[in-house]
């Protein structure tokens, strides 16, 4: 009887992993490790030749941002440890933040093997689809452009190292710097919307997610913990999403086990929907959010125009972070990113997870036709994807697609 109950016990553990992997794996969103595609499938017309890629990609994956991040749910287990009442599956996950909190010191905030790995494959994959590109007389320099934040350097410096190794003859420079910032990612400019978007997120963890249950796991008093360890029950269940899906790919996965499938599923899918509200083309704060980011788009049309005009340069590769890019990819209508969605709509059309992963890339690949007019394929975490405001994609002639992209301003 008693290896019966043994077996059960084993197999009821191992479906709650499955379900939980599940649940990450559908809903890890803005921290989940890159997952390339298979790239671009449409051939090219007839007679048309790429010799110019405009770029811009979120850096990899990373450690935790910072030991404040990780501390959102070390400190308050740390107290609760104190006073005497977390409950075994408590001082687990208090040890599973220590140990977080131990292999990124030194490191917080740099992107990680994993994320190093990221950049070089995309870097080697973008060398392989578009070879005609980096082999040509006269257009043999490649500009890198990074914000002054050490992992979005990194993921430059790792892009570019894999990017000469597959393409040797190219000449490769290297700016940063808090200028670049002020055109890549514009975070600064954004503060006047979060806390909407956290007071939105609040209300609806207060209504969805079991509280009472996840709290009762931690804490043998939960009443006392929220007076004396923790403030905000919200932040206290998202610390465990959030840093539980960076903490996964640094081999800790028991951050992300000790939340229910539906738990996590729950916590991010919120999660998703205020960055979405905070970042994105929401329907509630949209308008002014995506327009912060009208220097980047004057960036691609006005180093787009000079290639086109003849400069040396075979690709401008640009590196940011994802709150660059998610008013970015919004403001220009990219597919995925063109509904202006409510808060309570986001998770019913938008998914972290596939639409703003970890390296999250965008590339403008600019073919030459015989006639001298030029095509620019659309391609989105290297899929051929679209701008559905001017037709199915992933092709459209530049001078419309400049058009278009000036008018959003």
């Amino acid at each position: 009887m008693k290896r019966l109950l043994f077996v059960f016990a084993a197999l009821l553990c191992g479906a709650l992993y499955a379900g939980a992997q599940d649940a990450f794996d559908e809903w890890g969103g803005l921290y989940h490790p890159y997952a390339a595609a298979k790239g671009p499938s449409v051939k090219a017309p007839r007679g048309y030749k790429p010799f110019y890629i405009s770029h811009i990609g979120r850096h990899g994956s990373r450690y935790p941002v910072s030991p404040d991040y990780v501390g959102n749910g070390l400190k308050p287990l740390q107290k609760a440890d104190s006073l005497g009442i977390l409950t075994p599956d408590g001082k687990r996950l208090m040890q599973a933040f220590a140990k977080l909190d131990s292999v990124s010191q030194g490191v917080y905030g740099l992107i990680c093997g994993l994320g190093a790995r990221e950049q070089q494959d995309i870097a080697r994959r973008m060398a392989a689809a578009y070879p005609r590109v980096f082999r040509q007389k006269g257009r043999d320099s490649v500009a890198c452009f990074s914000t002054h934040k050490q992992r979005a350097i990194l993921s430059m410096t790792n892009f570019a190292a894999a990017l000469a190794s597959s393409a040797p003859s190219v000449h490769i420079s290297f700016e940063a710097g808090e200028k670049y910032y002020d055109i890549l990612c514009r975070e600064d400019k954004a503060a006047p919307g979060l806390k909407a978007g956290s007071r939105k997120a609040s209300k609806a963890m207060a209504e969805q997610f079991d509280y009472a249950g996840f709290l009762s796991r931690l804490f043998t008093d939960p009443a006392l913990a929220r007076q004396t360890c923790f403030k905000n029950d919200r932040l206290m269940a998202e610390t465990c999403v959030t840093n539980g899906t960076v903490a996964a790919y640094l081999g800790i996965p028991e951050l992300v086990q000790f939340l229910t499938p539906e738990e996590f599923e729950t916590a991010s899918k919120i999660y998703t929907a205020k960055q979405f509200m905070q970042h994105c083309g929401s329907a509630e704060q949209g308008d002014w959010r995506m327009h912060i980011m009208d220097p980047l788009v004057l960036d691609f049309v006005e180093r787009a125009d000079a290639a086109v005009a003849g400069n040396r340069l075979a690709a401008d590769l640009r590196f940011s972070h994802d709150v660059g890019l998610m008013p970015f990819f919004s403001l220009i209508g990219l597919q995925g990113y063109e509904k202006r969605l409510p808060f309570e709509e986001v998770c019913d059309h938008w998914n972290a997870t596939y639409m703003m992963p970890m390296a999250t890339n965008l590339q403008l690949v600019f073919y030459r036709g015989r006639k001298d007019d030029i095509l620019v394929r659309v391609v989105f975490n290297e899929a051929d994807s679209s701008i559905p405001a001017l037709g199915p994609g992933p092709f459209y002639p530049w001078p419309e697609l400049r058009s278009y992209l000036l008018k959003q301003l």
